[in-house]
């Protein structure tokens, strides 16, 4: 039975590993936290026991309806590759900025460049997207973002990397979404809840606020 993330309407991501050996959550400080059983973790922001929810949701009347308007690819072509992105749900990490800057621009409306290197870095260089937002297509087989072992990781300022197996079902995945790699929103703000669409970033949230 894989790791089981509910995130519940108005509330927090509850987090499931009973019966298995999931025993981790990476704190930023690089600590981490054993999972027995049950637990809640935050995710409008404002509970002041991060990364556990303490239900401050309900006192600031946390709202989690999905109101993304900007589910779609951009896809930038190559001879022999192809390279999609999904801005919903990037998480700004700039995991790929820093590695191929030959290819993934810091800035600009053609920023992602895949002639700027062989396929074989472009496709080394998606697979370390820790949002899965991009993927790739090679010989016509469209490849997304893939994690076998479960691991949760709480980001400083910034989301929950989630990656592996696991049972989870929202209402609705973003076109070209990875099930396996993904970012789960942790500052309340992400208009694509429960993802995270990097409004963090762009909010200059801080989660030592309380």
């Amino acid at each position: 039975m894989p790791l089981k993330i509910t995130p519940y309407p108005n509330g927090p991501v509850g987090i499931s590993a009973e019966g298995q050996e999931f025993p981790v959550i990476q704190m930023p400080d690089g600590d981490h936290k054993t999972v027995e059983g049950n637990t809640a973790l935050c995710r409008c922001g404002a509970s002041k026991n991060k990364p556990f929810c303490d239900g401050s949701h309900a006192g600031i009347s946390f709202d989690s309806t999905n109101k993304c308007t900007t589910n779609e690819l951009r896809t930038s072509v190559a001879p022999d590759i192809t390279v999609h992105f999904n801005r919903a749900i990037c998480c700004g990490s700039a995991t790929c900025v820093q590695n191929l800057p030959a290819v993934f621009k810091s800035e600009g409306d053609d920023w992602i460049q895949p002639a700027g290197a062989s396929a074989e870095e472009v496709i080394a260089t998606v697979k370390k997207c820790p949002s899965g937002a991009l993927s790739y297509t090679t010989g016509g087989v469209t490849h997304l973002a893939e994690a076998s072992e479960s691991s949760i990781r709480v980001i400083k300022n910034g989301p929950y990397l989630i990656s592996g197996l696991v049972d989870f079902e929202p209402e609705t995945w973003c076109e070209n979404s990875s099930q396996s790699v993904f970012a789960l929103c942790r500052c309340g703000k992400s208009s694509n809840q429960p993802f995270c669409d990097y409004s963090h970033g762009e909010q200059k949230w801080d989660d030592s606020a309380t």
